[in-house]
């Protein structure tokens, strides 16, 4: 495929992708190790694969290339998502989720910690994957305001997406976003909203059960300055 290269410039600021400054390029996508960069004629370029699997979401045609980086807020390119505030249950038909507590984390690594609930408002006992989760947490993440984003701790955040939980049952649980390592305190930055990016997809026996969601897009965005 012609564009299966795109040139890094397109996200710089998305803190999404990590390269050496020079010799042979070690290509990794939040701190894990994947393929490698290729530098031609001066210009470094990734695979389209490597961004998506980032997160960037990529439509390629016979003349374009039109991507769409996650957590961007503003302009043609916001992600349709319900949107409230700290403490403000949200309801797609499915989960009731609310996001009460934003804090500061240290471990080996720095990051933030968010308290989130997550109660099955459906009529069946399931687990968030079986409506619209990725088990790892993939589209979960902070966004900042210079539109970077930091994606959630993809072990951690099981403890919700695999929990079982019959109807009016809830799991909470703090879930983790870590900067890479040997992040400096003064490279940390306050995230402004909680992205939660859910799929429309159901499987037939779990939609069988009664299972649907009630609204045109089950993804939720919360305002981290804002409390209700």
């Amino acid at each position: 495929m012609k564009n299966k290269f795109l040139i890094i410039a397109v996200i710089l600021g998305s803190s999404l992708v990590a390269w050496a400054a020079s010799g042979s390029l070690k290509l990794s996508i939040n701190g894990k190790p994947y393929a490698a960069a290729i530098v031609q004629n001066g210009k470094t370029y990734i695979p389209l694969e490597a961004l998506q699997k980032a997160g960037v979401k990529a439509v390629v045609s016979k003349t374009d290339v039109k991507l769409e980086l996650p957590g961007f807020v503003g302009g043609a390119n916001q992600r349709a998502s319900l949107e409230g505030c700290l403490g403000e249950t949200l309801f797609n038909g499915v989960w009731r989720i609310k996001a009460t507590k934003l804090e500061a984390i240290k471990s080996d690594k720095l990051g933030w910690g968010l308290m989130l609930e997550v109660k099955n408002g459906s009529p069946a006992t399931i687990m968030p994957v079986d409506a619209g989760f990725d088990g790892t947490g993939q589209g979960i993440q902070l966004a900042f305001s210079d539109a970077s984003t930091l994606s959630v701790d993809g072990l951690d955040v099981q403890k919700i997406t695999f929990a079982s939980l019959p109807p009016g049952g809830s799991v909470i649980h703090q879930i983790k976003f870590y900067y890479p390592f040997g992040t400096l305190e003064n490279a940390v930055k306050t995230p402004t909203k909680f992205l939660l990016e859910l799929s429309r997809t159901i499987g037939d026996s779990t939609r069988a059960k009664g299972v649907n969601f009630t609204v045109p897009n089950p993804s939720l965005r919360v305002r981290l300055d804002c409390q209700k």
